[in-house]
């Protein structure tokens, strides 16, 4: 639309080829907006201190294709134009819990998987405005765009938000500070801190029955399997699932309309979420769980709206604890293939390894061992060997060159993997390097030029419990 067409009228109104729009803009006291401002706090401590892996440009795409879509079917059906305060919210959701591998902290205007920001953007404000019963949207919109994402594109695509944001730190401290006491806030104005807590104690309550089965959940923040009391700590106090307690399955849009009926829905969410995760064995598919949980929960609030609960106490009390013992079986049972089977550390020969140096870790809520540390230094010159080994017998007898390494130090720390992958330990070699000439079957050393120092950084990803070379293992040293 040309400057032109466009012309400011008198009072809140804009005259648009002649016709007068009036303007409607939302109160300072709109929950929206406070829930806004808690929002927009967190990505800005995610982009300026926690290390957000999502760029400020994929959040304007979130957030325009929302405001963009909401504007245009408020202005076509109402005929105002309206501060699009629920669709921004709509927008933020999405960027704040998607995220497209590869996405590098740091890189403000990446357009990584733009089409994807704006895709979910898209479906997830549009879902509000078709899928209705009597007038109410069904779904919590940013919800049901991402559990479509993440079903549809699966981990190799994209990923929901870390449950583990980081170490504790003083900006930590302030995220979460934000989130508790900015939720406390909003849902007592509007009364609905029972939903929070409900959800909560049901989903802990489930979380620590699966933590006592022995459930096992891997993840790229953490060496090996995440089980017992500190895969509860995880789940339950992890920053993603306050900011969905407080944010997102509250809704008032789409929770129920009765107190009862509010406080089922919240702790069948709670209940539905455990239950999901049971099976799951990645941190992946645990938050896609959540977040399906409540798409599920709310596609069932019609029949949670219409049910009167009018049990006396007696018949309460039996129905729940018959309720409960059926679920308590079904959620044993369900978590049955995700139970920890981890494989203890192999013992190794430390007698010949080279001079290990622990560096601190990235990104990573694990502290690397000795006995770890002493593994990878293990599998690294265990590698180098076979690859050697490797060269040598594709060359069938005939005359080759190959390069023998002897590392004398290590330097080694753990940095996140890429996607769903494990943590990547990331080793630097400090040696020698040495090409022989090989023939002959079995092969036998013709010549040996001079030994050079080298020194070069390599990466480890774990292996059913070793540790093997991702990418090139080795170029030219120096």
């Amino acid at each position: 639309m040309s400057p032109s067409a466009l012309a400011v009228a008198g009072g809140r109104g804009l005259t648009i080829h002649g016709t007068r729009y009036p303007v409607v803009l939302p109160s300072s006291r709109d929950p929206r907006l406070h829930l806004a401002a808690v929002i927009v706090s967190l990505q800005i401590l995610g982009q300026a201190a926690l290390d957000f892996r999502l760029s400020i440009a994929q959040i304007l795409i979130s957030l325009g294709t929302c405001a963009l879509l909401e504007m245009g079917i408020t202005l076509w059906r109402q005929r105002v134009i309206m501060w699009p305060a629920s669709a921004l919210l709509t927008g933020n959701g999405v960027a704040f819990i998607l995220r497209v591998p590869g996405t590098r902290h740091g890189d403000w205007w990446s357009l990584r998987g733009w089409w994807i920001f704006a895709g979910v953007a898209a479906v997830s404000l549009l879902s509000k405005h078709v899928v209705r019963i009597r007038g109410r949207h069904v779904f919590n919109p940013s919800n049901f765009g991402l559990v479509l994402c993440f079903l549809a594109l699966g981990s190799s695509r994209v990923e929901p938000f870390d449950f583990w944001w980081g170490p504790m730190s003083a900006w930590m401290a302030v995220a979460l500070a934000i989130i508790v006491l900015g939720g406390l806030a909003i849902l007592s104005r509007l009364r609905l801190l029972s939903i929070a807590i409900g959800f909560w104690a049901a989903f802990a309550a489930g979380i620590g029955l699966l933590a006592l089965t022995g459930h096992a959940m891997t993840a790229r923040w953490h060496v090996g399997p995440i089980t017992g009391g500190y895969f509860w700590w995880v789940l339950v106090t992890s920053p993603e699932i306050l900011v969905f307690l407080f944010f997102m399955i509250s809704d008032p849009k789409t929770i129920p309309s009765g107190g009862t009926s509010r406080r089922v829905y919240a702790v069948a969410v709670g209940l539905l979420a455990a239950l999901l995760i049971a099976p799951a064995r990645t941190e992946y598919w645990s938050k896609v769980a959540v977040l399906g949980a409540l798409a599920i929960v709310c596609a069932a609030r019609p029949l949670l709206e219409r049910s009167s609960f009018g049990f006396g106490v007696r018949r309460s009390l039996a129905v729940g604890a018959v309720g409960l013992a059926a679920y308590a079986g079904a959620l044993v049972a369900a978590g049955i293939p995700a139970q920890s089977s981890a494989a203890a550390v192999p013992a190794i020969d430390t007698k010949h390894l080279p001079q290990i140096t622990i560096l601190p870790s990235k990104g990573v809520d694990s502290k690397l061992d000795r006995k770890t540390a002493a593994l990878i230094a293990h599998d690294v010159v265990a590698g180098l060997r076979r690859r050697m080994e490797r060269q040598i017998a594709a060359a069938h007898g005939r005359r080759v060159t190959v390069t023998g390494y002897r590392v004398d130090r290590l330097r080694v720390r753990l940095e996140q993997g890429q996607g769903q992958g494990p943590p990547v330990a990331v080793a630097t070699l400090i040696g020698v390097r040495q090409p022989t000439v090989y023939a002959g079957s079995p092969p036998r050393i013709l010549q040996s030029g001079a030994a050079l120092p080298f020194r070069k950084t390599v990466r480890l990803e774990d292996d059913g419990g070793r540790y093997s070379f991702v990418g090139k293992t080795m170029g030219r040293g120096r």
